[in-house]
Order: C-alpha cells, then structure tokens, then sequence
C-alpha cells in the first residue's frame, strides 16, 4: 500500500508542477483571451477567459452524442470554435492546464484551429 501511495504523491507532484509551468508561461505574455482546458475520466469541458478573468464562453462535451471520448472533444471543440467567431476572438492563447497534448486535449484544440482561430 505504502507504494501505491507514493507512485500517486509523485504523479499528482509532476501534474501540479506542469500546470504552474504552463500557467506561468501563458500569463507572462499577457494575452488578451486564454482558451482553457479541464477534463475528467468522462468528460472534457473548455471555455474562453478574457484578461480580466472573466468567462466569454464555455463548452462540455457532457451533452454532446459522440461514439468515442475524442469525437465527443472534437465536437465540442467545433462547438466552442463557433461561439468564439460569433464573439469575434481570432486570437487566442491556449491553456492545456497541466494536461498532455494528446489525446482529447488534442483532437479539441485541432478542430478550434481548423475553424481558423489562431491558438
């Protein structure tokens, strides 16, 4: 037991210490909106924050019909890409928030692209 508590201590380290790396790089270039990434075991929720903190728009891929995980966060990133451009936000810095670019976080951000927002 006492090795199975540590393996989970030094993995939740290594994600805490990527997250304050990756929020450190972003908010040193002070951009004007940060698309944010969370994501559970089952879903994957995103949304787009200003730079005063304040929350444009939001996606969760909660309520979304896919057959995989991915396509569920490929189709929110497509919904998320639309309300960005009914918004008018071109631009953006993208916050994988301590998470791996792979996988979901991946397939979101590359649909949120191949709309035309610049991430």
């Amino acid at each position: 037991m006492l090795k199975i508590t540590k393996r989970i201590k030094e993995k939740m380290r290594k994600f805490l210490m990527r997250k304050a790396r990756v929020n450190a790089k972003i908010k040193s270039s002070y951009p004007d909106f940060r698309v944010i990434v969370d994501k559970s075991n089952r879903y994957m929720k995103a949304q787009v924050i200003d730079a005063t903190g304040k929350v444009l728009c939001h996606i969760s891929d909660k309520d979304i019909k896919g057959t995989t995980k991915s396509d569920k966060a490929q189709k929110a990133g497509e919904a998320l890409a639309g309300l960005m451009k009914k918004q008018g936000i071109e631009k953006a810095a993208f916050d994988r928030n301590g998470y791996l670019y792979h996988g979901r976080v991946k397939a979101l951000v590359d649909w949120i692209r191949a709309w035309g927002i610049q991430l």
